[in-house]
């Protein structure tokens, strides 16, 4: 994922705020514990979007939080959860592997700057990955068959944004209900998450598509509206359409999370999916509301 999916503060309360960093923090000391100190720097929101979807469908505890000084910050002091240890070390492997796959398909598709800070970092997060995919075999084959299956789309120029997301959403799909019995529960959880997946790729792709247009990568939404010159990316109907759709992929998510049953980090999943989404979506287009503006128009 690409941190999209993350708590839109002010509607938060305060409490769940506080509970919001406990967790974030909690996933920062397990990624550190589990696979060393420089594996915190690939901390994500979606990796705590994971652990607390993840400990609401499974988990039968509250969370227990105790205070405790900041690794990097021994001013600083953090609260850290004291259960709901396998839910933690789950998403840690999976923070590893997500993290490797990308830097995999950076390797690739970055210039050549950016190819060589990815050389550097290479080795160390290839032997922290070698150690995640030992323990969580499944986890891995779910990434590695992602990233084949998104590289395929792409690589065939796929002017379906249906299709080029797919890969993506599939495999949050399977990542997040991994483990979970069969029923409806399951059912619905994918749903969640395949839905949470295609938002995740869609957004991103709107995000990039200035820059893909100018270094000429592959971009589904450019090929999908035949976008050839640098104003038609700020075309009125283009951004109207592509909002469109990314209103309704996180109005489903939102829809399906709420026939998931439990209770706990409810409040905070509800302003990820019903606040924190939108938010993002209102960020993005603003970044080309600025350039229209700049130009004395606006979308």
């Amino acid at each position: 994922m690409f941190g999209y999916v993350k708590v839109f503060k002010p509607e938060l309360k305060v409490r769940e705020y506080e509970e919001y960093k406990g967790v974030y923090c909690t996933l920062c000391r397990t990624l550190g514990k589990e696979f060393g100190q420089t594996m915190r720097m690939t901390l994500s929101y979606d990796a705590t979007f994971y652990v607390l979807l993840s400990a609401m469908v499974k988990s039968k505890e509250n969370p227990e939080f105790k205070t405790g000084r900041c690794a990097f910050n021994p001013a600083k002091k953090c609260q850290y959860q004291q259960n709901d240890a396998a839910i933690y070390k789950d998403a840690a492997a999976l923070t590893v592997i997500l993290s490797y796959q990308k830097l995999v398909d950076d390797k690739k598709d970055s210039g050549f700057f950016k190819k060589c800070a990815v050389h550097m970092v290479f080795p160390l997060l290839k032997a922290k990955y070698k150690k995640a995919k030992k323990s969580y075999p499944r986890f891995a084959e779910i990434a590695e068959e992602t990233m084949r299956r998104q590289a395929e789309a792409e690589n065939r120029k796929t002017a379906s944004t249906d299709e080029a997301a797919e890969p993506t959403a599939r495999g949050l799909e399977y990542l997040f209900t991994e483990g979970i019995p069969e029923g409806t529960q399951k059912t619905v959880l994918a749903r969640t998450a395949y839905c949470v997946g295609r938002f995740v790729y869609l957004i991103d792709a709107y995000d990039d598509m200035k820059s893909d247009f100018k270094s000429g990568a592959y971009n589904p939404f450019l090929l999908k509206y035949e976008i050839q010159e640098e104003e038609a990316l700020y075309s009125e109907a283009v951004h109207e359409d592509i909002l469109k759709t990314l209103h309704l992929t996180a109005n489903e998510a939102a829809l399906s999370f709420n026939l998931l049953d439990g209770k706990l980090h409810r409040g905070i999943l509800e302003n990820i999916l019903y606040d924190g989404l939108e938010e993002q979506i209102t960020a993005v287009r603003k970044t080309y509301e600025k350039v229209r503006k700049s130009d004395g128009e606006s979308l």
